[in-house]
């Protein structure tokens, strides 16, 4: 299952876009079937595998991102993950998804929403970053203490927008460093991640705290 949009708003499309651009690229290779038989390629899926096992561990993740889209559109933050929960913060958003309800912040409007996190929302741009994992081919080669892995889109492709993800892992920790996905010969997407840690994460990190925002107006969206 591919991750999908959820109702969480226009102005936080970046951090959603960031999310899909992670996940969809790991799934992808955790899925793929061994139909690439040359020990290049296997050795690629692993060190994908490796770096989803981060991104879906029992003990969650957190890291800071940068995304950039066509050298225009900026958006940096702070994410965590853990199961299905999550916690973002980004400019002057904050969202708590305790996976069941999923809070948002306005902090200059003192506004809270709350939405239902598994009611899913249709995007195009969303739809442009969908995987086909049939349709590439990958690669990985060793640049000092990283792997940089390449997915080209095959020639035949039919459904896939991606023409080519790269991905610089950290060797050893196969931490990501950074994703670029490049959508129908058009545009580059850029994910940066700094201070990425894998486990240790609690689960009060994805709680609402009611009683610090009491003061504000609530909305439901659900």
């Amino acid at each position: 299952m591919y991750p999908t949009s959820r109702n969480i708003g226009t102005e936080t499309q970046g951090f959603h876009l960031m999310k899909v651009l992670i996940l969809s690229v790991f799934i992808l290779l955790s899925s793929h079937a061994m139909a690439q038989e040359n020990s290049n390629s296997r050795q690629a899926r692993q060190i994908f595998q490796n770096a989803y096992n981060h991104f879906y561990g029992k003990d969650g993740v957190s890291f800071i991102y940068k995304i950039s889209i066509l050298g225009i559109y900026h958006e940096e933050g702070t994410a965590w993950y853990k199961g299905e929960k999550s916690k973002s913060v980004h400019g002057k958003t904050i969202h708590w998804n305790d996976g069941k309800l999923l809070y948002k912040l306005r902090t200059n409007k003192n506004v809270v929403e709350i939405h239902d996190p598994k009611v899913n929302k249709d995007d195009q741009l969303l739809q442009k970053f969908k995987f086909y994992p049939d349709e590439f081919d990958y690669h990985v080669e060793k640049e000092g203490s990283h792997f940089l892995v390449t997915l080209k889109a095959k020639k035949n492709a039919q459904h896939t927008k991606m023409k080519e993800v790269r991905a610089l892992i950290a060797a050893g920790s196969y931490y990501p460093k950074y994703l670029k996905i490049k959508i129908m010969s058009l545009f580059w997407a850029k994910i940066t991640f700094k201070n990425f840690k894998a486990g240790n994460i609690s689960d009060t990190v994805f709680e609402f705290p009611k009683d610090k925002y009491s003061h504000c107006k609530f909305e439901d969206h659900r």
